[in-house]
């Protein structure tokens, strides 16, 4: 249904933006990438 497709959708959103959270705060604490988010 529809509405499955946008709850779906909206979930998906949620998890990518948790994703890149994670992702950008490893970053940030790794000496060796830590220059790639030092802006």
């Amino acid at each position: 249904t529809k509405e499955q497709v946008e709850a779906n959708y909206r979930q998906i959103k949620l998890d990518i933006i948790e994703i890149i959270e994670r992702e950008k705060e490893r970053i940030a604490n790794d000496p060796e990438l830590r220059h790639l988010v030092e802006n």
